[in-house]
């Protein structure tokens, strides 16, 4: 029963799938479906599901350095710490509704605070644990849910130059609505990240960089969403291929806010029926 419901983070990370869709009663239980409350995981961008359900996210990521992981002169471990406090607006439009939903747009905002902690297991593998917890709000209904996530991420540079990065992760989450049952889901995720120097190009005064990721996420069962009274689509997994421009090793600054390099992420079904792009400023290891 854990595992069915522990179905959702990975569409957290977006990480690529496959959605099939399938002939299901019209008494289908709405509980099963994705809730809007997972709009808290979710990174700025368009997100669309069958060419029915679209969702328009706009994710605003506060963060506070308390302490950067590292090592000190003497080869002592230093734990890293950042505390978050992101804010997601969403607006979900569902084009073909059958009678039985009686809404097509709906908006909603939650916030869900959290540390992040970095973890130097040696000079080339890290750790990141991390707990959110918090809020949403939907506007049509009026409904509050209480909302929290959190898992374990981990970076292991292949080189010595900090160019190539195997990258994995483990995650779950969880909702609790005023007036339904609470659902809980999990994913793990696997991928790969590049940094690679562009010749003589700079960016400012510093070597200008192309970085990449490519990310599969794996969902511990179904995501459902409804497409019409007789089908609803499930998504298995989700796929992620991320470019982007940046300085490396260095931050990139826009007025009061630093970004780790700026670039689109492109995010797939595994045949296709569910497309997102999203804004790509963090590895998917510090996001």
């Amino acid at each position: 029963m854990i595992f069915r419901s522990f179905k959702w983070l990975a569409l957290v990370c977006l990480l690529p799938g496959a959605l099939q869709a399938q002939q299901v009663p019209y008494e289908a239980e709405p509980e099963k479906q994705v809730h809007w409350a997972m709009a808290a995981f979710f990174g700025t961008g368009w997100y669309q599901v069958d060419e029915n359900r679209s969702m328009y996210i706009f994710r605003i990521p506060p963060r506070q350095t308390v302490r950067r992981a590292g090592w000190d002169e003497d080869g002592n471990r230093k734990v890293g710490i950042e505390i978050q406090y992101p804010v997601a607006l969403g607006l979900h439009r569902l084009d073909d509704i059958p009678d039985f939903i009686d809404f097509e747009n709906y908006g909603t905002i939650t916030f869900t605070p959290g540390v992040q902690v970095e973890v130097p297991i040696n000079r080339r593998w890290s750790l990141r644990p991390y707990a959110h917890f918090g809020i949403g709000y939907e506007n049509d209904t009026g409904e509050y849910a209480r909302i929290w996530y959190g898992g374990v991420k981990s970076r292991y540079m292949l080189d010595d130059r900090n160019r190539w990065a195997l990258l994995s992760g483990i995650y779950v989450a969880g909702y609790k609505p005023e007036f339904e049952s609470r659902g809980r889901y999990g994913s793990v995720m696997a991928g790969f990240e590049f940094d690679h120097k562009l010749a003589d190009l700079r960016l400012g005064d510093d070597p200008l960089y192309l970085n990449w990721h490519l990310t599969y996420n794996y969902l511990f069962d179904d995501l459902q969403f409804h497409i019409d009274e007789e089908r609803v689509a499930t998504i298995d997994d989700t796929w992620e291929l991320g470019i982007a421009l940046g300085k490396g090793q260095r931050k990139i600054k826009i007025w009061l806010f630093s970004f780790e390099h700026i670039g689109l992420a492109f995010k797939s079904s595994t045949n296709g029926d569910y497309k997102a792009i999203t804004v790509n400023f963090r590895s998917p290891f510090t996001y």
